[in-house]
């Protein structure tokens, strides 16, 4: 279903983690934040190296539709046994997503050519920093069970991402200390994971606590990503209601 793997940055204080994800249901959650925020794609075409940039125009059942091409010199008409890398990167940069594709048909419109390439089968999230901010706003309210040295907490968490998570505390929590089967609570859905404490920086009189998310089952993790992705697209809406 997925695949995680976390690789240290030596140039930085984070870990940077690489997830694989594999479930259709969540693939087009993905596709469809991509299409409704309308972020800029970065295709690379192999195996020239070729690097152009698009946008989303329109998702079928088993394709999708992208913009002419637009590099410096002007469009490009894809030879159909090219491979196609295509990035869609964050607004704040945390997180990079990323599928292969390949041409499937082109569709010529006065003098613009769009093309059709195939819907993906696995999408890869390289998150760039240990906590993604994500915040659980009101609409959006979780809340973490746990024990720490055998007495129970319950807290508002914070944010979290795919790999992570913080919360505030009353207390401080000591740095490399592994929490056993916390909960964590939204949308009336209850989800279990052992927490690697990261760390725990106090300000406003209280402790914001970043763990990153030790062990977890693939139907907890597609919960928490289904999660984040409601988060995204809420956001998303929000931010067209304003414009």
């Amino acid at each position: 279903m997925f695949s995680n793997q976390n690789i240290v940055d030596n140039n930085s204080d984070f870990t940077v983690n690489t997830i694989r994800i594999k479930k259709n249901e969540i693939i087009d959650q993905i596709i469809n934040n991509i299409y409704e925020s309308n972020i800029e794609l970065g295709i690379t075409i192999f195996p020239y190296n070729q690097f152009f940039k698009t946008y989303l125009i329109e998702i079928r059942s088993k394709y999708l539709v992208i913009d002419s091409l637009m590099p410096f010199y002007g469009n490009k008409i894809i030879p159909k046994t090219e491979y196609l890398k295509i990035n869609a990167d964050s607004k704040n940069h945390a997180t990079d997503k990323y599928f292969f594709s390949k041409y499937k048909d082109e569709i010529i419109t006065a003098e613009e050519s769009n093309f059709i390439i195939y819907k993906p089968s696995e999408i890869i999230i390289v998150e760039k920093r240990s906590v993604l901010r994500v915040s659980t706003n009101k609409f959006n309210e979780a809340f973490i069970l746990g024990s720490y040295y055998y007495n129970d907490f319950f807290y508002p968490v914070y944010d979290l991402s795919w790999n992570s998570i913080s919360f505030t505390a009353d207390k401080t929590m000591e740095a490399g200390l592994i929490l056993k089967n916390t909960i964590v609570k939204f949308s009336g859905k209850s989800v279990n994971m052992d927490l690697k404490i990261i760390h725990s920086t106090y300000k406003d009189g209280q402790f914001r606590i970043g763990c990153r998310i030790d062990k977890i089952s693939d139907k907890d993790r597609d919960m928490i990503i289904n999660f984040i992705l409601n988060i995204e697209r809420q956001n998303i809406n929000s931010n067209l209601e304003k414009e």
